[in-house]
């Protein structure tokens, strides 16, 4: 109803921005989710403010799992989770652990010693005439790289791997080349990507049944993110001993994400809640329980979600 309701929104956002960006290490990043109201506004401000040399991504967060029917237009399934770094240069992206369905992909036909595997392609998108070499199977057949292709390994290294037994032929030693990457040597881990599925992070409606189950199954707080979408971003950008600031913190589910990850790596990460008090309207769930205002019940959450992870 303001007809400078998106100047207000700037002026409000701006000064906690930079404030946010003198507090920042120089290796450290921030991580801002909003929809696609004034997402096109934050761009220019983390643009003016940390420099656009030091965005780093868009992500994409799938939301909502189903079409919300009764939308005038289009179904808004996405929110967005901008990243920028205050030092693009000192940033070190961590890579993602694989998760059960991943390492699931990884078999043994063959009882290799070194245990599970999966194969990956033996040649790349170029054509280098020295590594356009011949490769006799087992089988006898005689194969060369597909056209517009070169073997991404020289003839010398090609020969080690085969001795190796780290190039897999088929069941029946007649198939093309394809090199054996080895569960037990795979330390890296993923590469995060930009769009973030709910099965892998959660939706709103899990994260609301997050915070209901610390409740006793009760509503206290509209809209809070789920855990797992923090804890995704904590993975990717901290260290075991980092501090995370959220100053817009609202129910806390960054301080649960934190504790959580902790947790489950043995970090131990610190966390710096903020939120203004804002009051729980009369007659709310909320209200109705004791609650005067959001901090109260981000408070409140932080202690159940410590002890029920102690507890798991």
């Amino acid at each position: 109803s303001n007809g400078r309701f998106h100047s207000d929104w700037c002026s409000m956002m701006y000064p906690r921005l930079v404030l946010a960006r003198n507090l920042l290490r120089d290796d450290g990043v921030i991580f801002i989710s909003i929809d696609d109201g004034e997402i096109h506004n934050l761009r220019k401000i983390c643009d003016e403010i940390f420099g656009v040399s030091n965005f780093i991504t868009n992500i994409i967060w799938q939301k909502k799992f189903s079409p919300q029917n009764d939308a005038k237009y289009f179904s808004q399934n996405h929110d967005n989770v901008l990243c920028y770094a205050k030092s693009i240069l000192n940033f070190k992206r961590n890579f993602l652990p694989l998760t059960d369905e991943q390492k699931s992909r990884y078999k043994n036909p063959d009882n290799d010693p070194r245990g599970v595997w999966i194969s990956g392609d033996c040649s790349v998108g170029r054509v280098t005439e020295k590594d356009c070499y011949p490769i006799t199977t087992p089988s006898g057949r005689v194969v060369y790289p597909s056209s517009g292709n070169s073997w991404r390994f020289s003839k010398a290294n090609m020969d080690k791997l085969i001795a190796d037994n780290r190039i897999w032929f088929g069941e029946n030693g007649d198939n093309v080349p394809r090199v054996k990457r080895f569960l037990s040597e795979t330390n890296q881990g993923l590469v995060p990507i930009s769009i973030w599925y709910h099965d892998e992070v959660g939706h709103t409606q899990s994260a609301s049944q997050e915070l209901k189950k610390l409740f006793d199954d009760t509503a206290y707080f509209d809209y809070p993110k789920p855990v797992g979408l923090i804890k995704k971003c904590l993975q990717i950008a901290t260290d075991t001993d980092s501090i995370i600031l959220d100053f817009f913190s609202g129910s806390a589910t960054t301080a649960h994400a934190v504790m959580q990850l902790n947790a489950e790596d043995g970090g131990k990460r610190k966390f710096i809640m903020v939120q203004l008090p804002e009051v729980c309207a009369e007659g709310t769930e909320a209200a109705k329980a004791g609650y005067k205002n959001i901090c109260e019940i981000g408070k409140e959450r932080i202690r159940r979600a410590g002890d029920a992870i102690k507890s798991e």
